[in-house]
């Protein structure tokens, strides 16, 4: 079976921007229909001819075997199969060279998902998963193994159990996860609802590690949170829009500041590395009132993808982008910046002016396929070039991370790394005699509380925004007064 979804796909972020799984409320409010034009309104069609042509490609071997290096494949695998010292496992091999083939490109947003990452995948995007409630994080940066916790989501089975934010993983179900990967961890931490685990961690103030049990639930993903500023400004922040629930999630917490009499908007996308298209526009569309959000370019031809329908939040509203803002946030921030509906606030954007779909394979496992670029509302490319806002602010809630890589040290040497007067941290040559650091750095702070954004008071950006929509609202007020 073979179907494709309309992706942007998010893109990693730098280790400062380390965001946990937000929030999401119930909502009210029906959702708005918006109007999918040209090729976006034919999906059936598109799907359908897609998995035509990739049947044609797959069924048809002649065009591999008639040319020398596909011949030389063939002739690599047999050998492995009846040569090779011992016997090869096929499935590892051939999932091997599908990897190789697509690094080939050297495209970073065409790649290969495993069947379990793809599962891992699919479960993000539903907006749910069966788990325990809680966000990981590598604690060794350098490497990126040590797992430990960066959030205890509230009522939620980590949190009856007991886990606390910083605690360690060592341990689950009595498998050492000391050098394991986050990935690694949370495969094993995942699982059916009703089912126990057990999670053996290390604590600051306990002196032993101490194991304790959770029960699985379904854990609801959370990708929007809000909170209501002086002045009566709405504050809402979108972490991700690689989630199916994200415009449910949009119009409850819409809701939820209308309800609290906001007169303004701020909207976050800064460090949202982007996610599903429809996601994007829907967003895109629950500001705007009418014209074009979305254009496609494939192969030289621009095709129309979407225009927004009436009925709109119309309140006065700033965005907030930096450099991690990428993909479906520039899709909305180019469109809000296009009709002049918002001020674009922050650092250009990351520049990620292309989409990919993603496509089921026979073994389970997903194709990321770079198919199209988009455009704005105007017409104009991003890729590469980012969305410049229309005040340009850095971004000061992360400073730059000291980071570096030697070589030539003495095995087991402890190195004491210092700027100016300032000792700033320490790194342990390896046998090797290589070495690696990483300066210290504190995370940002993030409610337990499902839905609930936390604001830094030392926040440049928001400042200025906070600033920006009390000019905007003024001028209304001071009509309704007249």
């Amino acid at each position: 079976m073979f179907y494709t979804v309309q992706s942007l796909t998010a893109i990693p972020l730098p280790h400062r921007h380390m965001i946990g799984l937000m929030k999401m409320l119930s909502s009210g409010r029906s959702r708005r229909r918006i109007w999918f034009l040209a090729s976006f309104v034919t999906a059936g069609m598109m799907l359908a001819i897609v998995y035509a042509q990739f049947s044609r490609n797959t069924d048809s071997f002649s065009e591999l075997l008639g040319s020398r290096a596909g011949q030389a494949f063939m002739e690599t695998f047999a050998a492995l199969k009846t040569n090779y010292l011992t016997d090869v496992d096929d499935e590892i091999v051939l999932q091997g060279a599908i990897t190789g083939m697509l690094e080939a490109l050297d495209d970073p947003f065409t790649n290969y998902l495993s069947p379990e990452q793809a599962d891992r995948n699919n479960q993000s995007r539903s907006g749910f998963f069966e788990g325990i409630g809680a966000a990981l994080s590598a604690q060794n940066i350098e490497d990126g193994t040590g797992v430990q916790i960066v959030n205890v989501f509230r009522d939620g089975p980590a949190w009856k159990a007991g886990l606390q934010r910083g605690d360690i993983i060592v341990a689950v179900d009595g498998i050492n996860v000391e050098n394991a990967t986050v990935s690694d961890v949370v495969a094993l931490i995942r699982g059916p609802k009703g089912t126990a685990v057990e999670i053996s961690v290390l604590r600051s103030e306990v002196e032993t590690a101490f194991s304790v049990t959770a029960i699985r639930d379904t854990i609801e993903i959370f990708a929007v949170e809000s909170t209501v500023l002086p002045g009566d400004i709405g504050y809402l922040r979108i972490s991700t829009f690689a989630n199916n629930l994200l415009h449910e999630q949009l119009i409850a917490q819409l809701d939820v500041l209308e309800a609290q009499g906001i007169r303004s908007l701020v909207l976050d996308l800064r460090d949202n590395g982007g996610g599903l298209l429809n996601q994007g526009i829907l967003v895109a569309d629950e500001f705007l009132n009418e014209g074009d959000i979305v254009f496609r370019r494939s192969r030289g031809v621009t095709q129309r993808i979407a225009s927004a329908s009436p009925g709109a939040f119309t309140l006065p509203m700033v965005v907030l982008i930096n450099e991690n803002s990428a993909s479906a946030s520039e899709i909305v921030a180019g469109a809000l910046q296009d009709h002049g509906r918002a001020v674009v606030i922050g650092e250009t954007s990351f520049g990620k002016g292309v989409g990919q779909s993603v496509s089921s394979l026979s073994n389970g496992g997903q194709l990321v396929l770079l198919n199209f670029e988009w455009l704005t509302p105007k017409r104009k490319s991003i890729n590469n070039r980012g969305i410049t806002p229309d005040m340009v602010v850095q971004d000061n809630r992360f400073p730059n991370i000291l980071n570096f890589e030697g070589a030539g040290g003495i095995p087991g040497q402890e190195l004491t790394i210092s700027v100016g007067d300032d000792i700033i941290g320490t790194t342990t040559v390896r046998e090797d005699g290589t070495y690696t650091f990483i300066q210290p750095f504190s995370r940002r702070e993030v409610s337990d509380l499902q839905g609930e954004a936390l604001i830094d008071p030392d926040d440049n950006i928001l400042q200025i925004a906070i600033k920006t929509v009390e000019e905007m609202v003024q001028p209304e007020m001071l009509n309704a007064s007249n």
